[in-house]
């Protein structure tokens, strides 16, 4: 074993994808896995209970949301680095990992070698983007500078917005674009802010002011029903 090697805990919900992991990662002795876990709550005992310095998980882990889950880690292991792995190759997804403070992005289909790759890139300071992300990544930041209007949506948000004034519901979003309920709601009470919109039909005609709306179809009242939520930082 060389000297110094980086610790990593590994969070899969799957056993045999962990070992695959555990693998990757030792197969060339530069990391060594302190710890092992399964879901959200096992994740945190064990970055409490065991020595590491990078946590690499899954893009969706039982027992949280996954960005509120790395925002909490960050803010108890500020120097700490995450690797979010299986990560699909969507724009916005991209950018909600980069926004709660991911360091390391390996995508779906990935090469075992990148894992080990991306702990070394992260611990040296830097970001990594597998390969198959990298295109996603100018995408997501050309997304970014062309999308701006007068009430400063972000790429996500206008896409919810899209859905909600088309009549999609909450959980009709949340499953569209793999995102928690709660996740979706608190998207829609930002636009709800930045648009200055209290009712369904303000926010229906922001949206077809900005080409979002295709003005057909009943539109779902549940906006206007659901209780207010925190803003996630």
């Amino acid at each position: 074993m060389v000297s110094n090697p980086t610790k990593v805990i590994v969070v899969d919900s799957h056993p045999i994808v962990r070992e695959g992991l555990r693998q990757f990662l030792e197969a060339n002795e530069q990391c060594v896995v302190t710890a092992e876990a399964g879901d959200a709550d096992a994740a945190l005992y064990a970055s409490e209970k065991n020595e590491h310095e990078v946590l690499l998980m899954s893009a969706s882990i039982p027992g949280s949301d996954i960005f509120e889950f790395i925002r909490n880690y960050k803010k108890q292991h500020s120097i700490n680095k995450i690797v979010v792995c299986y990560i699909k190759q969507d724009a916005s997804l991209l950018q909600e990992f980069r926004q709660c403070g991911t360091d390391g992005f390996i995508g779906q289909n990935a090469t075992s070698g990148e894992y080990s790759v991306a702990v070394k890139a992260v611990m040296e300071g830097g970001n990594f983007f597998s390969e198959n992300l990298t295109k996603i990544l100018f995408q997501a930041k050309y997304t970014a500078s062309n999308q701006k209007n007068a009430y400063d949506l972000t790429a996500r948000e206008l896409e919810i917005l899209s859905l909600l004034a088309n009549g999609y519901c909450n959980k009709e979003v949340a499953n569209k674009y793999d995102l928690s309920v709660r996740t979706v709601e608190t998207h829609r009470l930002n636009i709800r802010r930045k648009t200055k919109s209290n009712t369904l039909s303000q926010l229906v005609r922001v949206a077809r002011s900005l080409g979002l709306s295709n003005m057909g179809g009943e539109m779902n009242m549940e906006i206007d029903a659901a209780p207010s939520v925190g803003t996630e930082k």
